[in-house]
């Protein structure tokens, strides 16, 4: 149950959760590379400035081409990350009778 509305979550919003991937940008702020300001800030401009997030990031100076494609690569990572469990759920079902 969501303690802040007291509205049951269903099966179907926890799913979502679990399986959403992260955006670059919670992925800057969750390893400490941005501040939640700039992240606010980021995504502001880039929804009036139409720019890649990352490409924004580098534009701005927050941080040099090969720190954000290290990012890219936690991005990737944390991905997999998901896609590894789903598969390992599926399989598991698969041999359930």
């Amino acid at each position: 149950m969501d303690e802040s509305t007291n509205i049951p979550i269903t099966d179907e919003d926890k799913w979502e959760v679990l399986t959403r991937p992260e955006k670059l940008g919670e992925i800057l702020l969750k390893h400490g590379k941005i501040t939640l300001g700039q992240l606010e800030d980021l995504v502001k401009e880039q929804e009036s400035s139409g720019m890649p997030f990352g490409e924004l990031v580098v534009a701005k100076g927050i941080m040099s081409r090969q720190d954000l494609f290290t990012a890219l690569d936690w991005q990737h990572k944390s991905d997999q990350v998901i896609i590894d469990s789903l598969t390992e759920l599926i399989n598991k079902q698969k041999k359930e009778p």
